[in-house]
């Protein structure tokens, strides 16, 4: 099995005995298709999980270039290698922005309409891989937590050690439906254990609660109760309110996340 992008946030949280990394931190980029050949002629794999890109809805405003080269042209050359070298099982992770600013809960069958360059590239990532010969599994995965270093737990956690004041984008009404990164590998290792009766599937993956950042903010001041909080304007390219109705991730493969989420998010505060 080859995972690409295996040292990312999520990739680092999978526990897999026997896989091949592909990852840009040690030096391996899924837009030199030379140096992803060979790797695929060497792996002889019958399984890729695709996590490699640049990840990010701010971030992609600043580095256009690179998200666009990363994100699509990145992703046609590993679905092309797939083709060629005859894959059974193709497992993509695109994201929830694809969908913009759409209706929640959304299903699979919403309208996507990103509003962020980030999630345009993932949408076309998408539309690359469901044109592609081999077999293929598209995974949406909403706000994994607990999340990199730039996102709300940590980065508010960090702040508070560094005795800074707390940034708080908008106001404190914005809901996510948040998804357990242990989750990830629950929903990839009942794909990689099943056969597929399909050419091309897509799933959203995410929580059992809908969490208001206002919840969350609390539970901060109930642990650190001297935080200061500033608030600031919400960038244009966020999300107010996002979250999926798991009813096909839970049908087709029998997945029920767990209402866990203060519980963990206490654990990691304290």
């Amino acid at each position: 099995m080859l995972i690409t992008g295996h040292l990312g946030y999520v990739g680092r949280n999978l526990n897999f005995p026997q896989f091949v990394g592909y990852d840009l931190v040690e030096g391996n980029d899924i837009r030199e298709l030379y140096n992803l050949e060979t790797v695929f002629e060497k792996g002889q794999f019958s399984t890729v999980i695709h996590l490699a890109a640049l990840t990010g809805v701010r971030k992609s405003v600043t580095y256009p270039h690179q998200y666009i080269s990363t994100n699509i042209e990145g992703t046609w050359n590993v679905v092309k290698m797939c083709e060629k070298y005859s894959i059974r099982k193709l497992i993509f992770f695109s994201s929830s922005s694809v969908y913009g600013n759409h209706l929640s809960p959304v299903t699979e069958m919403s309208s996507k309409n990103p509003v962020s360059l980030y999630g345009l590239t993932k949408l076309a990532g998408e539309h690359i891989v469901n044109q592609s010969s081999i077999p293929t599994v598209i995974i949406r995965p909403f706000t994994v937590y607990p999340g990199r270093k730039d996102q709300v737990i940590y980065k508010w956690l960090s702040q508070i050690k560094q005795d800074k004041t707390v940034t708080v984008y908008g106001d404190e009404t914005s809901r996510r439906g948040y998804t357990y990164v242990g989750d990830v590998e629950q929903v990839l290792k009942k794909l990689i254990q099943r056969e597929w009766e399909w050419e091309h599937e897509d799933f959203n993956l995410g929580g059992s609660e809908v969490i208001c950042l206002g919840d969350l903010l609390a539970l901060f001041k109930q642990i650190f109760p001297n935080i200061r909080t500033s608030f600031q304007k919400r960038p244009q390219e966020d999300i107010v309110c996002q979250y999926t109705d798991i009813f096909k991730l839970r049908t087709v493969l029998g997945f029920e996340p767990e209402p866990l989420f203060f519980e963990r998010v206490r654990e990691i505060l304290t």
